[in-house]
């Protein structure tokens, strides 16, 4: 058995030295983990776990630009058999852009507030004032809502590697 453990999410912000950890698992012990056909246990940093059974791993992949990184994980156990993992991981350093088109106030203290969220890689999440707005996930994301006249609110958009942008309302 393979797992990645961080990133978490299977997207991430960091781009420069790129590290990312995990375990391999095998109730006879493991023999080999590859990462893109390199064994990780010909390390000397481990050497003394290979043939146990649950082995914790990092790696760093340097000098990674936005965008999807795909990488083949194959672990060996001490009997030969082997498990394959394509591990896919969206890289995105670029946060998300916002685009007020309209602030207006109307009545009882409230604004209509309309725009439009857009990002490279996709839009996870929007709040107006700290509220939260339901929508699919994606590249682009147009909104028209009334929300209340607070004093500092701002529409912030985040994207799924944690990436943010804070737009004030005035």
């Amino acid at each position: 058995m393979i797992a990645i453990t961080d990133p978490r999410s299977g997207a991430t912000r960091s781009t420069e030295d790129l590290r990312i950890s995990g375990y391999a698992m095998d109730d006879k012990g493991v023999a080999s983990i590859r990462v893109d056909g390199v064994d990780l246990l010909q390390n000397e940093l481990y050497a003394s776990e290979r043939g146990k059974a649950l082995v914790n791993f990092a790696f760093t992949k340097p000098n990674v630009a936005d965008g999807e990184l795909t990488m083949v994980l194959e672990v060996t156990d001490v009997s030969g058999r082997t498990t394959t993992e394509t591990y896919r991981l969206i890289l995105d350093a670029t946060p998300p852009t916002v685009e007020l088109t309209n602030v207006e106030p109307v009545s009882g203290n409230r604004l209509r507030v309309e725009g439009v969220a857009r990002d490279n890689i996709g839009v996870s999440s929007v709040r107006i004032g700290g509220v939260p707005l339901a929508f699919t996930p994606g590249p682009e994301f147009s909104f028209s809502v009334l929300v209340d006249n607070v004093e500092g609110a701002q529409v912030v958009a985040e994207d799924g590697a944690g990436n943010s942008t804070a737009v004030p309302l005035r």
